[in-house]
This record gives C-alpha cells, structure tokens and sequence, in this order.
C-alpha cells in the first residue's frame, strides 16, 4: 500500500514539475514591461515577511538552509529533509488594525525531495462604507489570501533547487481579483555549511481575474542573496541585492523634489553622484545574526531604500532598522522582531516554530 502512495505521490511531482516548468515559460513570455518600474502592481502581500527571523535581519529570504519553515517556504530552495514535519505559525501586527496571519508546514520524502504548503491572510479591517456626500451607510472589509505549494530538491551536496506556486485571491468590499505567482530559486551551501548563496526570481506572474477591470502587475524582484558564519566568532553576515532587472528605485515625487529652490528662484541641481549612490545603496539589504548559544538568536538588520522612503525632512528617523530575537527549547521556538518603518508606527512580528 505504502509503495503504491509513493509511486503514486511520485507521479504526481513529475507532473507537477513539469507543469511548472510550462507555466513558468508561458508567464516569462508574457511578462514584458509589466515588471519595470512606472506600472502599478497590485497583490503587495506577496512582498511581505511571513517570518520574524527573515524579517529581524531585514532581509527578504534567507539563502542558507535554517530549520524556521516560515523563512524557507519564502526560498524553495533552502527546503530541505531539515524542515520535516516542521509547523510555523506566524502574526504580524501593522498600523490601525492591519495585520497578517502565516501559516506553513513541511514534509520530506526520499526521492521526491521536499514538499511545503502554506497560506498567508493579510487583513486590511474594516471600513466605513460612505455616500458622496460623507454619510455612513454600511462596513466593508478588505483582504489579500496567498497560497504556497512548494518544492525542494537537494541535486548534490553543494546545489539545491526548488519553486513556489503561489494563486493569490483578493477581496475589497464587492470587488474581487486573481492571480497566479511562481518562484524559482537555486541555491549553493558549501560543504561545510559556513557559507551559501541564493539566486531568486520571484513573484513571475500575472493576473488571471482582473481587480476591478484594472491591469496591475505583480511585484516581481530579481534577488541574489549571500550569507557567512564566521569562523572564530558566533556570528553570520547576511547580504542580498535585489531588483537586479532594473536599475532605477528612486520615486519620483512632486512634493518632494531632489532639486532645491530658494527664495529668488534659483535652482540647486541635485549632486550626480549623490543620486547615483542613493539609487545604489536602495538595492542592498544588509542582516548580521549573533548565536552565543543553541537556545538563542539576535539578529538586526538594515535598509537604505526603507528608510528613504519612510523618512521624514528634517527629522531623525530609525526607518529601515530592523531587529529581534529568538529563543529555542526542546521543539519548540518563538520569535520576535521589530521592523522601524515610521516614528508613528512600525510592525510587530511574531513566530512560533514546532517540530513535530
């Protein structure tokens, strides 16, 4: 019975590779300039943290192998027999009653390699339901459902692959839009586990229903992300360039310009290199992870794109800072993390991983 299941669930992952394999071929062809930067996109609870760890080192996927399921289902290709049988559970508490719910679990088998599911539910509350003229005349509510099939095959020692395929529902107030996200991702560890490196595309996609008879692409990013444990310290150095296919990340804002007037009128350019260097440094993502014990982590992270689009003139602000903390026992571990987007509010992260 057991071998007819296997051969059975086997058949199955060959289909359903190469199912992704098309799909993955048939979205790239159709994808076009709907991933540059000037159109809108839509479904932004793809580019969300599903996990306090990945979100503490700022970081949007870790590249080494880690046994938190809630940061490995965000990069298949970290998903390995270390994740068996794990469940993560995580909340996420945003501003005025936004937050967000994940849910993941993980199985290994022998020659298929590594299956996970999992669901994120972000919640956008409620809403007063109004006439033109400001008069209440009901409640509505808004959400964002994203679903994640995931695989991750192990080719040798050193190189793994895996791909997400992830349908997202959308629902605000009567109006409701689909859409069809997959990752693909490839990762190499080293033989002794100290370093790796992660090549990700995700969110390859487009709508199936559209939002309100709207075209909105998805939020698709071209990352490479590294990580290193050093060796005469407990500490690991996490780094990541993202938006590799464009180079442009500086939002064009009339309220804001970069070029400075005065009182006569007279224009004062924005420096070059100071442009070129902002535009740089948005693309890096920067985590350091310190382990003085099996029991416990703190991680703290940094990004420059965050805190230039969160900042306030003329004010300090800690936006684009990020830290936290885990502890471990027996099989059990709880995470917690902070992300710093505005002096006014920032999200909170809660993870709870079990090993069954």
């Amino acid at each position: 019975m057991f071998s007819t299941i296997s051969i059975a669930i086997s058949s199955y992952i060959n289909i359903m590779r190469r199912n992704i394999l098309i799909i993955s071929l048939l979205i790239l062809s159709s994808l076009g300039l709907k991933s540059q930067i000037g159109g809108s996109s839509i479904y932004s609870v793809l580019s969300l943290h599903s996990s306090a760890k990945t979100a503490a080192l700022g970081m949007d996927f870790l590249p080494c192998l880690t046994d938190d399921i809630s940061a490995v289902i965000t990069n298949p290709s970290t998903l390995s027999d270390i994740n068996h049988n794990d469940v993560g559970f995580s909340f996420t508490s945003f501003f005025n009653d936004i937050n967000q719910t994940s849910l993941a679990y993980s199985h290994t088998f022998d020659k298929i390699g590594s299956l996970a599911i999992g669901l994120q539910y972000l919640n956008y509350g409620n809403f007063d339901m109004t006439e033109e003229n400001g008069d209440v005349v009901g409640k509505f509510t808004a959400a964002d459902y994203s679903f994640t099939l995931s695989w991750g095959k192990k080719l040798d020692n050193n190189v793994y692959i895996g791909a997400n395929l992830k349908p997202i529902i959308s629902q605000y107030e009567s109006y409701s839009g689909v859409a069809l996200a997959i990752d693909l991702a490839a990762s190499y560890q080293s033989t002794d586990r100290t370093w790796a490196v992660s090549l990700m595309a995700r969110n390859m996609g487009s709508q199936i229903k559209k939002l309100a008879n709207e075209d909105f692409s998805l939020p698709f990013d071209l990352q490479l992300a590294a990580s290193k444990k050093l060796a005469h310290a407990p500490m690991t150095i996490y780094a990541a360039i993202t938006d590799l296919h464009q180079w442009n990340l500086r939002e064009d804002d009339p309220l804001n310009p970069r070029d400075e007037i005065d009182l006569n009128g007279e224009i004062t350019k924005e420096n070059k290199f100071v442009g070129v260097a902002d535009n740089l440094f948005r693309h890096f993502q920067i985590g350091l992870e310190f382990t003085p014990s099996e029991y416990f982590y703190i991680a703290a992270g940094y990004s420059w794109k965050r805190n230039r689009e969160m900042q306030i003139n003329d004010a300090f602000s800690a936006a684009g800072l990020s830290y936290g903390i885990g502890i471990n026992y027996s099989r059990f571990r709880l995470c917690y993390s902070r992300n710093e987007y505005h002096r006014y509010g920032s999200p909170n992260y809660i993870s709870l991983l079990i090993k069954i």
